[in-house]
């Protein structure tokens, strides 16, 4: 598989993942919104029904009242003057006029007022019209007043042609009837009647039992018009009846009915049924509002967090390929100690014959005297060459037994060493390569040091990971500088590694002793190292300090206790645990 073909696949399987969290976070909240949002609009839905209703009975109940009151007003007027005034006294016209004006007075909604014999015939007259002289026996309203005493009529147009209609009261006097009669304002009546608020398109108005407007309809009907709606919805209990129903045109309204008292007209409140839900409407928009502004929020707030986990996966996968490798490249060093191991003490054995054939050439030298002043110049010549190819032995001796010795794997052994002779023991190992790499090494080493109770194989292993790694930072600077410097602080030893070298970010200081970190590229290290150094310091009961400055270098410090001083360290930190 190309890295290309699996980086695909990676990001295939992490968008699938970030889909997964994504719809398992917004569908549990979706549809628990929903379903409160559904149940807080239906149940406000019901209340609003409930209170429309009862705000529209309420309305037509009051309403009501106030038509038969303003009726049973101008009728005990015409009453109390039938009562209280001879026949032959208000048939004069100046009486007449004086009693129309007190009534106007009282009540703007007088039109006009005439005087009747018991045979219909208009006696005596107070208006804007010519009706004195005329004969009313057989109109419907004269007919009515006769059998009923007192009688509000239908809207009619009469003599004078115009839509009105009157108040007649019935008087006995002297063994005959006589009858007073009264036009109610038509201007003044529909005024009474519109004037109610009920959202935008509330009206009120007046049909009698036949269904013909008795006021004008503010949507357009006019008076003695047949009512295109009407149901005869008016109970004869005096309830009001409330449904809602479509008109002619197909548009739906709200109807509240109720039977006046006074007369059979019908007062009908309609209101359209978009205006009686629109606080319905609105707490839906807003409900809608509301899911729609939480939704957006939901899925920004879950694509960042299914985007976060996703991305924390895909890092959590490229960790666990790096430590796999890592790991790998530990097996891998693992095996090549233990080979170097094998080469060390493979190499030992030839080295220790061809030490012995040296010795054994040295001795035949030895045996054998010049014979000549040429012969002994030749003589010396090889002595020195052997001489010189023993030194050599002996440092390959050295280089192998130390080898071994970082090999070997052994339990800590604690004992007292010298920590000088220790860290020349371990630039002994490391020199010929810092050679190579043209890197200078320069130590100062306090003479009065102590010894310290340790391990020495750990403490080689320490340190010659330290300059090392020193070694390494260095190695693209122009004058490449290793310093190691030991000495006494208060009652530890302290021995520092410093170098020259690029330094180590801040950012990445706080993790320099974590297992399997590492600043060099991949390949060039394990990470591993500085967090096997700082676990053997600790382990020891010392302590190891890093500083350093980007571009300047870095300063690794490890303290030691003295010899005396590591027991009571090794105490105090079995009392801590």
């Amino acid at each position: 598989m190309t890295a290309e073909t699996r980086k695909k696949r990676e990001s295939s399987k992490y968008s699938r993942i970030r889909r997964i969290i994504l719809s398992r976070i917004l569908v549990a909240p979706f549809i628990i919104l929903l379903l409160v949002c559904g149940t807080l609009v239906y149940y406000f839905s019901a209340t609003l029904h409930t209170r429309v209703n009862s705000e529209m009975i309420r309305i037509v109940d009051d309403h009501r009242n106030m038509i038969d009151q303003f009726l049973v007003e101008r009728t005990e007027d015409l009453t109390f003057i039938a009562n209280t005034t001879r026949y032959e006294v208000i048939c004069r016209q100046q009486r007449l006029e004086e009693i129309f004006a007190m009534l106007q007075k009282s009540s703007p909604a007088f039109q006009d007022l005439g005087v009747f014999d018991h045979s219909g015939n208009h006696i005596s007259y107070q208006g804007p019209y010519d009706l004195e002289g005329k004969n009313y026996q057989d109109a419907p309203w004269f007919k009515a007043v006769k059998e009923k005493s007192v009688y509000i009529s239908d809207v009619f147009l009469g003599y004078r042609e115009t839509p009105h209609f009157v108040i007649a009261v019935q008087k006995h006097e002297n063994g005959v009837f006589w009858y007073l009669r009264a036009t109610i304002d038509t201007l003044f009546f529909n005024n009474l009647v519109e004037n109610i608020r009920l959202g935008k398109t509330g009206e009120a108005y007046l049909v009698n039992k036949s269904g013909i407007f008795q006021t004008k309809q503010r949507s357009g009907g006019r008076l003695m018009a047949v009512d295109p709606d009407f149901a005869d919805a008016g109970g004869t209990d005096g309830r009001i009846i409330t449904y809602s129903a479509k008109n002619h045109e197909g548009n739906k309204y709200r109807y509240a009915v109720g039977r006046l008292h006074q007369t059979y007209w019908q007062l009908v409140v309609r209101q359209d049924a978009g205006d009686a839900a629109a606080p319905l409407i609105h707490a839906v928009l807003v409900a809608l509002g509301l899911i729609f502004l939480g939704g957006a929020v939901v899925v920004v707030i879950a694509f960042f967090l299914s985007s976060n986990v996703a991305h924390r996966l895909s890092l959590a996968d490229a960790e666990k390929r790096e430590m796999t490798n890592q790991l790998i490249m530990a097996g891998k060093l693992a095996e090549v100690g233990e080979m170097s191991s094998g080469i060390a003490h493979e190499i030992n054995n030839p080295l220790q014959v061809m030490k012995a054939e040296v010795t054994m050439i040295g001795d035949l030298f030895s045996d054998l005297p010049p014979r000549s002043e040429q012969d002994r110049e030749n003589f010396d010549l090889i002595k020195d060459s052997v001489n010189q190819i023993g030194i050599q032995i002996d440092r390959c001796r050295k280089i192998t037994q130390g080898l071994l010795k970082f090999a070997r794997k052994s339990d800590p052994v604690i004992r007292k060493i010298s920590p000088a002779d220790l860290l020349k023991d371990t630039l002994g190992m490391i020199s010929h390569q810092a050679m190579l790499d043209e890197v200078s090494i320069k130590t100062r080493i306090a003479a009065d040091l102590p010894e310290i109770e340790s391990d020495p194989s750990q403490l080689q292993q320490v340190f010659l990971n330290l300059i090392n790694n020193a070694v390494y930072a260095v190695r693209e600077t122009r004058q490449p500088e290793v310093r190691i410097m030991a000495d006494m602080a208060e009652d530890k030893v302290r021995i520092q590694v410093s170098d020259n070298g690029c330094g180590i970010p801040d950012t990445e200081l706080e993790k320099i002793f974590l297992p399997f970190f590492t600043t060099k590229p991949v390949g060039s290290g394990t990470g591993l190292g500085l967090s096997t150094c700082f676990g053997i310091v600790e382990n020891l009961g010392g302590k190891i300090e890093v500083n350093s400055t980007v571009g300047k270098g870095s300063t690794f410090t490890v303290f030691l206790p003295r010899a005396k001083a590591r027991a009571k360290a090794q105490a105090g930190a079995g009392a801590a645990g």
